[in-house]
C-alpha cells in the first residue's frame, strides 16, 4: 500500500485551502522526459481520470495514474521543504 505521511497530508491540505480548492485532490502522474529521464509529478485536480486508482487518507484524495500504481505500491509520499516520493 502507498504510504502518505501525516506531514505530507497536512501540507497538501494547506495548499488546497490556500488555493480555495478544498474538496479537490492530488493526482500523481509521470511527467515529461529529460536527459535524466522522467519524473513523478503532482497536480491539484477536482476529479481524477476515469481509470485512476484512488486512495483516501485523512480526508485527502490521491488519484494515481494507473500505469504508475504498481510502481508506487511500496512508495512513501512525504514533505520536507518540498514533496517527494520515495520508492523501494
Amino acid at each position: 500500500m502507498i504510504n502518505i505521511t501525516v506531514r505530507a497530508i497536512e501540507e497538501f491540505k494547506r495548499i488546497l485551502s490556500e488555493n480555495n480548492k478544498e474538496g479537490c485532490g492530488i493526482r500523481i502522474f509521470f511527467g515529461g522526459s529529460s536527459c535524466c529521464g522522467g519524473s513523478y509529478r503532482l497536480g491539484i485536480v477536482e476529479e481524477g481520470e476515469i481509470e485512476d486508482k484512488v486512495i483516501e487518507k485523512n480526508g485527502l484524495k490521491i488519484f494515481i495514474d494507473p500505469s504508475l500504481y504498481e510502481d508506487l505500491l511500496e512508495a512513501t509520499i512525504d514533505y520536507d521543504d518540498g514533496f517527494f516520493i520515495e520508492t523501494k
